[in-house]
């Protein structure tokens, strides 16, 4: 059903159009310098399907057939005119012509394929049936009229279908832009008929700064909007015989015309193109831009004035073009502390001529800190004087911070290591020398000690894999019915402490949980309490049901975490500034408490103690996983 609407409208629209052309005082029986039917055809197959191919043999064979052709020379011009839909859109897809004509290519393909190529077939068809039918006594003057009628078709009606076809006004979504588009058509309007019908003919320059001024402002829909007007305009002042134009008749005329239009309508037509491949490069280049936090710049120097990319004006945390740049404002935004540095770079760069890159920060409007990545380069006139500096900055900020963070990874892993490992090594030692020496008792001491850093190590070592395997995603969970209670007695027994004592306060509380990672979720809230709390104070540890689940709580009586602090504490590496100022920990052990506790489904958080300290709590749904 949808198949034989379409059909029906494109076989309706053909025969219109046709009859249009055909019954204008310029027409030589079923030919005429005006034959809109090819450009709908044509425009018809490509955006609705070459399928429809039989829609336009009906619509050509019903115009011709109704317009003095007997019933066998309209189905041998159907034949020809459907060829010539079928052959260009073949041509024209194969050629990946895309209806927005936004390519110069798109453009030539239209000119030399759809209405130079195609109504060949049409037009020698045509005289050829018309030929053998004893009708047609000059067969070149007539298949040049079939063709320049069928070319001018091609040339003005499909390009508006295919562009109208794209939705362009979505392009120009401001009310302004769209009374604008109505003025300039107007204007377009008004002035044509002034040459055309109202005795102006001897001006038509006029039209054409019109002409180009729909096209800059609105592109490919201005240019084939413009040109489908001027024309329509033009071929009726010229049927009416307002255009004394030498002794011509009204079809000469016609054709003088429109062989004149053509030109002007494919330049408009490729300025168009051409006006929007700018557009398009420019606007990939501003989101290549964005991706990449890259802006770039421009110093013209003798007149001290800097061009920025509005990708630049965002880095500084600036609106696009917010205000006028001089070398001196610029300054303004460096930090104090670098600003220095780029006075040095950049007068040394002037001086010597050469390239230059730099790394400095910038202060935010809203007191913010950015680092830059600068690079330039020095642009002189022929006598060597320097008159610009062209460059890009690029946002390093978070390069900067992984730096920042592996500087710290590095000293706490490995001051995490170093120590164990120094005891471990110095016992080992003191046993492999010592060792028929040393008392039982002492022996025994030693070998606690040893067990105590190796498990230490272990369990460092085992964060960091498991971390990573978090992070890559291949840390698997078997989730179980457990006493969550009789689980974290059993992890506070393992663990073991003589200088810290510990209170238990357990509830019977059953959850759906992975036992080995909420064991080790103890571990290191143990392990975090313990490093914090002075020698002798208590550590708290309760197990209570929750909401819909169970609470696990350690509490110790360390300095505590400040309240900017507490949810940083928990990403990784992140020590907090007790864990810096004393030079213990890693930041490992509470990130691993907070991404398994989100592996159960839960969440983990950091309150004041009561007591004194932190209370670091874990909440496990009772039905995880």
């Amino acid at each position: 059903m949808r198949y034989a609407i379409t059909a029906a409208g494109l076989a309706g629209a053909y025969v219109a159009a046709a009859k249009l052309g055909i019954e204008l005082p310029v027409a030589q029986g079923v030919i005429t310098p005006v034959w809109a039917p090819t450009g709908i055809a044509l425009a018809g197959l490509l955006l609705l399907g070459r399928n429809l191919w039989p829609a336009v043999a009906v619509g050509a064979f019903v115009a011709n057939a109704t317009s003095g052709a007997s019933i066998g020379e309209a189905a041998g011009i159907s034949v020809g005119n459907t060829l010539e839909a079928v052959v260009g859109a073949t041509l024209l897809l194969r050629a990946d012509i895309r209806p927005a004509l936004d390519r110069v290519r798109d453009v030539f393909a239209l000119a030399v394929l759809g209405a130079l190529a195609s109504p060949v077939l049409a037009a020698s068809n045509g005289v050829g049936v018309l030929s053998l039918s004893g009708k047609l006594h000059h067969a070149g003057t007539s298949w040049l009229l079939w063709w320049i009628g069928d070319g001018m078709g091609a040339l003005i009606v499909t390009p508006l279908l295919l562009v109208a076809s794209t939705r362009p006004w979505r392009e120009f979504p401001r009310p302004a832009q769209r009374l604008e588009a109505v003025v300039v058509l107007a204007a377009v309007g008004g002035v044509s008929a002034t040459i055309f019908f109202a005795g102006g003919w001897r001006y038509p320059h006029v039209i054409f700064p019109l002409l180009v001024w729909a096209t800059l402002r609105f592109r490919q829909p201005g240019a084939v909007a413009g040109s489908f007007l001027v024309t329509a305009i033009a071929v009726a002042g010229a049927i009416h015989g307002s255009l004394p134009l030498g002794e011509h008749t009204t079809t000469q005329l016609v054709e003088i015309v429109e062989g004149l239009l053509a030109a002007v309508v494919v330049s408009l037509f490729l300025l168009g193109a051409v006006l929007s491949e700018r557009v398009r490069a420019v606007e990939g280049l501003a989101e290549a831009q964005r991706v990449a936090h890259l802006g770039s710049w421009e110093w013209d120097i003798p007149h001290d004035r800097i061009t920025w990319s509005d990708e630049l004006y965002r880095l500084y945390g600036l609106q696009p073009g917010a205000s006028r740049l001089t070398y001196e404002s610029y300054l303004e935004r460096i930090h104090p502390e670098d600003l220095a540095l780029v006075r040095e770079t950049v007068d040394r760069a002037y001086a010597e001529r050469a390239p230059f890159e730099m790394e400095h920060r910038v202060v935010l409007p809203g007191g913010g800190l950015r680092w830059l990545h600068g690079r330039g380069r020095v642009v002189t006139d022929d006598s060597g004087a320097p008159v610009r500096m062209v460059g890009t900055s690029q946002d390093i900020t978070d390069r900067k911070h992984v730096e920042e963070l592996r500087e710290s990874i590095l000293s706490a892993v490995s001051h995490e290591l170093r120590t164990p490992l120094t005891s471990i090594v110095g016992f080992s030692l003191t046993l492999q020398q010592y060792g028929s020496r040393v008392s039982s008792e002492r022996r025994r001491e030693i070998v606690d000690h040893l067990t105590r850093e190796a498990r230490r190590l272990e369990r460092l070592l085992s964060d960091l894999l498991d971390l990573d395997r978090l992070r890559l995603g291949s840390v698997g969970a078997s989730f179980r019915r457990t006493d969550l209670g009789r689980l974290v007695a059993g992890v506070v027994a393992d663990y073991g402490s003589d200088a810290h004592p510990v209170e238990l306060e357990l509830e019977a509380v059953e959850a759906n949980i992975d036992a080995p990672k909420v064991e080790r979720i103890v571990d290191n809230l143990l392990a975090n309490a313990f490093r914090h709390t002075p020698a002798g104070a208590e550590v708290r540890v309760r197990v209570a049901s929750g909401d819909g689940g169970a609470v696990i709580s350690v509490d110790d009586r360390g300095p505590g975490i400040g309240p900017d602090e507490r949810e940083a504490i928990f990403e990784i590496f992140r020590r907090g500034s007790a864990g810096i100022a004393s030079g213990r920990g890693t930041g490992v052990g509470l990130a691993l408490v907070a991404q398994f506790a989100a592996l159960h489904g839960g969440r983990a958080w950091v309150e004041d103690n009561p007591g004194g300290g932190a209370s670091f709590r874990v909440f496990l749904p009772s039905n995880s996983g």
